[in-house]
């Protein structure tokens, strides 16, 4: 492993960020080291004047090595690529035909509108599909909703400073013409059919391998495998694989059940573990809600025990000798705290169920 990489790689990233996923799994393909610092962008952390400095647009993933910024997944893989190739496992094949379809197959599934297909999964209710962690929860699904409301608003606030208002003004440019996907159903439906026609492309390339332990177009996983592997994972995730693939692309399929085995992808969706997509739950939002059912089912508790309350009051507050031992009795008893498990809401590696052995045959 070349020297310069101990402690030099610094990732910028979210973590349920697609492209942020890719650009994890691609240092942990090519075996190299990084550290990483999160961006949160649910909360506009990537309009902050000292993420601005690295990316002027405001998007994850960043990556930084020393005084070079690499902003953008395509050119940050394209970096590793040209710089750390050289010692590690690559991700571009050396034969000159297969590089050549690899990166075809990149630019076709790089170019695909995953924003927008994220955000009409959470708008429309007739899709027919089984959303998985994060996206089958409500309250997800509603912050969602209310972010995409906010989003010019925000990005309007964010583009009047003059240090980077050209890059983010023409973000906004490019959000408005993106959000005409999502916007209108008809629309959504025809980039789920330029969707479909994409995994066509990939099921026709995996069937025509003789050898089924290639990956989708080279012997050794590549660049373009990564696009796939996470194109697929996004697409389960919100729940239309059984469009996507199940019903009739066995092809897709399999290799989806392959490449989730992978300790590269596994590393990657693991990125999400323990991260606060809980947020929720100690937003001022939820304590509110929280404080406002303990207070009316307190008050009913008392209301309906009002008879037992008021001789218990009276008893408490009337004889110091009975007092005191009501007091020792309840200092006596044990403490309980439910216990919780802060992990269980998140998708984690060791939650995709492994695949057996027959399903690659």
């Amino acid at each position: 492993m070349p020297e310069k990489n101990e402690v030099d790689l610094v990732l910028y990233y979210y973590p349920y960020s697609f492209y942020s996923q890719k650009v994890v799994m691609a240092l942990h393909q090519m075996q190299i080291k990084f550290k990483t610092k999160v961006v949160d962008i649910h909360k506009g952390k990537q309009f902050a004047e000292s993420f601005l400095s690295l990316n002027p647009k405001g998007e994850v993933p960043v990556l930084v090595d020393d005084v070079r910024v690499i902003p953008d997944s395509e050119k940050i893989i394209d970096y590793l690529e040209d710089n750390f190739a050289n010692g590690n496992p690559g991700l571009l094949p050396t034969d000159r035909e297969l590089r050549t379809r690899c990166e075809q197959l990149h630019q076709t599934i790089h170019g695909l509108k995953i924003e927008a297909l994220s955000f009409g999964a959470a708008l429309y209710d007739d899709l027919g599909i089984h959303p998985k962690p994060p996206y089958n929860c409500m309250t997800n699904r509603s912050q969602m909703k209310e972010y995409l409301d906010r989003r010019p608003e925000i990005l309007h606030a964010a583009a009047s400073n003059p240090l980077y208002s050209d890059a983010l003004n023409k973000k906004r440019g490019e959000v408005y013409e993106e959000s005409k996907l999502w916007q209108d159903r008809d629309n959504y439906e025809g980039l789920l059919i330029h969707f479909e026609k994409v995994m066509d492309e990939c099921e026709a390339e995996l069937a025509s391998h003789d050898n089924q332990s290639w990956w989708l177009c080279a012997p050794e996983l590549c660049l373009a495998d990564i696009d796939f592997a996470f194109l697929l994972y996004r697409l389960w995730q919100l729940g239309f694989e059984r469009r996507m693939w199940e019903r009739n692309r066995p092809n897709v399929k399999r290799y989806f059940a392959r490449v989730q085995l992978l300790e590269s992808f596994q590393q990657a969706v693991s990125m999400t573990e323990g991260f606060p997509m809980m947020d929720f739950f100690t937003s001022p939002v939820f304590l509110g809600i929280l404080g406002t059912t303990v207070i009316l089912a307190g008050g009913y508790y008392l209301w309906s025990k009002k008879d037992s309350v008021g001789s218990a009051l009276s008893s408490f507050f009337g004889d110091d000798n009975q007092n005191h031992q009501q007091r020792g009795a309840f200092n006596s008893r044990p403490s309980r705290m439910a216990s919780y498990a802060p992990n269980s809401g998140y998708v984690k590696a060791r939650s995709i169920p492994a695949p057996k052995a027959s399903q690659f045959m």
